[in-house]
């Protein structure tokens, strides 16, 4: 697993994910694997130990996309990152990108019973207006719920002067926060700002916990032909970690 102490990813990090952004081919792999396992996933797998005492195990992205739900997915991950989940199921992710370090905390999307448990609980008055003081506080921290994911149509049986409406119409709840990449990246500076908003987002995962609860189990991929061709980007079903959905990654963690 190489070091556990996090010293930030060196510049050169994000100058090859943007490689990999410009020239997304599977053949390319041997000449990156080094590259990309120095500056790229060894540093994320260190943020991950460390992180793993207060927030438990965190799900390192492999560096292959995973096509079993995306097909069409370009074949090597252009960021890193990982996923610790909650007790309830709630997703708690980091991203690097070639621009920039996103950390969230929530749903990205529900699914059918969780969307279902989150309307019934933010129609509640007492659970409802708790989320709202809740939203309204990290907001005001600078951790606002991501703006993306609301319905524009009216939620069936939703009256449209419901003080919660607004709220009724997500389809998935995760504040997000976002810093454009500079030299602290290349310090231990990205593993407090991951904490600090981990921690600070806290009082709302326990809410998801509490009220939205895990996702429902999702169906096994279909299992390839043997005379179907292998893709050398997939990764194999026995390999350690994952992606992050889409943190994704579970599908309701950080949207990509």
């Amino acid at each position: 697993m190489g070091s556990t102490t996090f010293e930030g990813w060196r510049a050169e990090a994000p100058a090859l994910l943007a490689d990999i952004a410009a020239d997304n081919r599977a053949d390319r792999w041997p000449e990156l694997r080094e590259g990309h396992a120095a500056l790229v996933r060894g540093p994320t797998l260190a943020l991950a130990a460390e992180l793993e005492a207060e927030f438990g195990p965190v799900r390192v992205f492999r560096p292959h996309s995973t096509r079993r739900f995306r097909p069409d997915a370009p074949p090597l991950r252009t960021d890193t990152g990982g996923v610790a989940t909650s007790p309830g199921g709630c997703g708690m992710a980091v991203v690097l990108s070639v621009d920039a370090l996103t950390v969230t905390a929530g749903h990205w999307r529900f699914d059918a019973g969780q969307r279902r448990r989150y309307r019934a609980a933010v129609d509640g008055v007492e659970s409802g207006e708790t989320l709202v003081g809740l939203l309204r506080r990290l907001a005001a921290s600078g951790l606002p719920a991501d703006p993306e994911g609301e319905l524009q149509i009216l939620p069936r049986g939703w009256e449209p002067d419901h003080p919660r409406v607004s709220l009724a119409r997500r389809r998935g709840l995760q504040v997000v926060r976002r810093w454009e990449l500079g030299p602290w990246v290349a310090t231990p500076e990205p593993l407090e700002r991951v904490r600090s908003t981990w921690r600070a987002a806290a009082p709302l995962v326990e809410w998801l916990d509490t009220h939205v609860g895990p996702a429902s189990p999702r169906p096994a991929p279909p299992r390839r032909s043997p005379s179907e061709p292998h893709d050398p980007a997939a990764p194999s079903p026995s390999a350690s970690g994952g992606p992050a959905a889409t943190a994704g990654t579970p599908t309701n963690v950080v949207g990509r």
